[in-house]
């Protein structure tokens, strides 16, 4: 998935450029293929380029077509002088336009300032009224080596260097003491009424620059939700976050919300029993650690870390686009890459071993057990170096709490699809665990729950799960076909054909049952179909 462009014969461009190229979807691909296509002035980007450094490095020679991830297409360009820099170019999908692009420059800056090693911005516009005809930014090559590429080679004490590293660096974002609730601009490109300072304290350095704005967070604005007249920030306080959260998705319900098809278990919005648990989710003193507005990436995959192929040292952390600023206790939490790989989370904090029986296993084996080694070794290593450096982190960490009140929040703020099993299951949960939550001493739970319709709740919980087991499982038959529908390109022919034989297969299991067959048809997900958003 590599394409090239010469300066030469600019006006004859390779169309593939401006088109989704890494993969093909199984259903609503035109839908895919359109969010997915960006055509733009590839000669004014070349110019512009050439001076975001300086026209010191002479022309634009080639374009590459890097990568094509689930928001942004990203080209490698090379100068004359075999100089290389990224450009990156949102899809259409990549809410909120204007300030995801507009806040990932102002982050990958500040972030730079505090020695985080992220990329640097040479240039950037965030509106499509460029010569350049799209938002873009234009960033230093990531330096290192993608951990992706060199995952399977890593010795043990280079996967606990790339642990201290990283915990290093968040210690940096855990520390710093910011204001507000949103994400990081600069203050040039924010109206002076979406701004925030950057601190409450506004001596320090960056004050003139910086601010706090209007979050970037992609769910946030999802779908139709942008053209709504959202509160999407700043946001003073913890629990103004929070019940905005659930406001713009009682706003988007009341427009657009319609029951998924086909009739499937759900409820009445829970969204009224949500909000009347936020003013006791996190702790009321306003200074509290779990309080602290927190900038943090969290969606870290090892294709967005970069490492130093001699030391295993981290050298480069790339995609901060929808980077968010929330209070630490949302913040906090293990890494995509450094999650736990077992189901259960052990209460002795022992370093993992390789089995002694490693050397007599097959070599498949081995080569499974190698794979839960390295991920359950950086896992205990992200854990012991947050307890040694990280104190605020493990904390909440440590909060029993943690998880609980992070999924009612996230489920809260969920595009709404018809069924709300989730976000019903995590109120429930809450009023379980309320007597546990800080600052509740002689305060009745607000949300409270008959044992019969527990009962019923439970065994359409039970329903839920046991299709979301199966349709995980459909898409492991289907050549591991994303929630989506894509597929690599080399597997769609044989994707296609083994999604056609499933189909028929779960048909017949209805046995002729016309009901059955209806209800079939009319819920199979992987169909061309309407979609909510």
């Amino acid at each position: 998935m590599v394409n090239h462009h010469t300066t030469k014969g600019t006006s004859d461009y390779n169309a593939s450029l401006f088109s989704y190229t890494s993969g093909r979807y199984l259903f609503n691909e035109n839908v895919r293929l359109r969010e997915r296509y960006v055509e733009f002035n590839v000669e004014a980007l070349q110019r512009a380029a050439e001076a975001s450094v300086g026209n010191q490095h002479g022309k634009v020679v080639s374009i590459k077509k890097l990568a094509e991830g689930s928001f942004n297409r990203v080209f490698l360009l090379e100068l004359q002088d075999d100089f290389e820099l990224i450009a990156k170019i949102p899809y259409h999908i990549a809410r909120p336009e204007y300030f995801a692009t507009a806040s990932e420059a102002a982050t990958l800056t500040f972030l730079r300032l505090k020695g985080v090693p992220v990329p640097e911005v040479y240039g950037y516009s965030a509106t499509v009224e460029d010569p350049v005809g799209t938002e873009y930014i234009l960033m230093e090559k990531a330096p290192g080596v993608c951990l992706a590429s060199k995952w399977v080679d890593l010795q043990d004490l280079e996967i606990q260097r790339l642990a201290h590293s990283f915990v290093e660096l968040e210690k940096v974002l855990f520390e710093i003491s910011l204001s507000a609730t949103g994400s990081l601009y600069f203050k040039k490109d924010i109206a002076s009424c979406l701004q925030a300072p950057m601190y409450a304290d506004e001596r320090a350095t960056e004050t003139d620059q910086f601010c706090i704005g209007p979050i970037a967070d992609y769910m946030f604005w999802y779908g139709r939700r942008a053209g709504l007249n959202l509160n999407g920030g700043p946001w003073k306080t913890p629990i103004e976050y929070l019940q905005s959260i659930a406001q713009k998705e009682i706003d988007w319900t009341q427009r657009y919300g319609k029951p998924m098809e086909p009739e499937f278990p759900h409820n009445d919005l829970g969204l009224g029993s949500y909000l009347s648990l936020t003013p006791h989710l996190l702790p009321k003193d306003p200074s509290h650690p779990f309080n602290q507005p927190t900038l943090r990436q969290t969606d870290l995959t090892p294709g967005n870390i970069f490492i130093n192929p001699e030391t295993g040292r981290i050298s480069c952390l790339i995609d901060w686009q929808h980077a968010i600023i929330q209070p630490q206790l949302l913040a906090a939490g293990y890494p995509h890459s450094f999650e736990n790989p077992d189901h259960e989370l052990s209460p002795e904090l022992v370093e993992p071993k390789l089995r002694e029986v490693f050397a007599s296993l097959p070599t498949d084996e081995q080569v499974a057990a190698r794979e839960l080694h390295r991920r359950r070794l950086l896992f205990y290593s992200y854990r012991v170096f947050n307890g040694h450096f990280n104190k605020r982190h493990i904390a909440a960490l440590r909060d029993p709490l943690l998880l609980g009140r992070q999924m009612l929040v996230d489920r809260a703020g969920r595009q709404w699809e018809g069924n709300l099993i989730t976000l019903k299951g995590a109120i429930i949960r809450a009023a379980q665990f309320w007597v546990h939550l800080p600052d509740v001493e002689d305060i009745n739970c607000p949300v409270r729950f008959g044992r019969a319709e527990l009962d019923e709740f439970g065994e359409n919980e039970d329903d839920w799960v046991k299709m979301s087991i199966a349709v995980e499982l459909w898409r492991q038959r289907v050549c591991n076909m994303t929630e989506n529908g894509r597929v690599r390109n080399e597997d769609y022919p044989e994707a296609k054909k083994k999604l056609g034989d499933l189909k028929e297969e779960i048909r017949r299991q209805c046995e002729g049952d016309e009901e059955d067959i209806q209800a079939f048809t009319t819920g199979w997900p992987f169909r061309d179909r309407e979609e909510v958003d």
